[in-house]
């Protein structure tokens, strides 16, 4: 067969370790629009500490080894389907953080 199946155990380790590479982001993210608030005193930076905590929230709640500590199970019965939205929010963060860490 050519595409083979992953277990799920996988998937949730795979999914749980970008999970917390994303918090690891944000909080980076958090400390860099701290810092540039307490420069400026903008709304705009405030705006994004608001951001930055939401985005942090959902970064937790979207770890599948909380919701295992929980009590939730889930079957993995999209496969691969389950970890693309943490994948594809990671290297959006990353981006983020390449562009707020840039000099001018």
């Amino acid at each position: 067969m050519l595409l083979e199946v992953v277990p799920p155990l996988l998937l949730m380790q795979l999914q749980a370790l970008i999970a917390l590479g994303n918090v690891l982001l944000l909080l980076g993210l958090l400390i860099i629009y701290a810092r540039n608030y307490g420069q400026i005193k903008s709304k705009f930076a405030l705006g994004l500490i608001a951001f930055i905590g939401l985005l942090i929230v959902q970064a937790f709640t979207s770890n599948p080894l909380l919701h295992a500590l929980w009590g939730f199970r889930r079957i993995h019965a999209l496969g691969l389907f389950t970890v693309l939205p943490v994948v594809f929010e990671f290297v959006a963060l990353v981006i983020l953080l390449y562009i707020s860490l840039k000099p001018e």
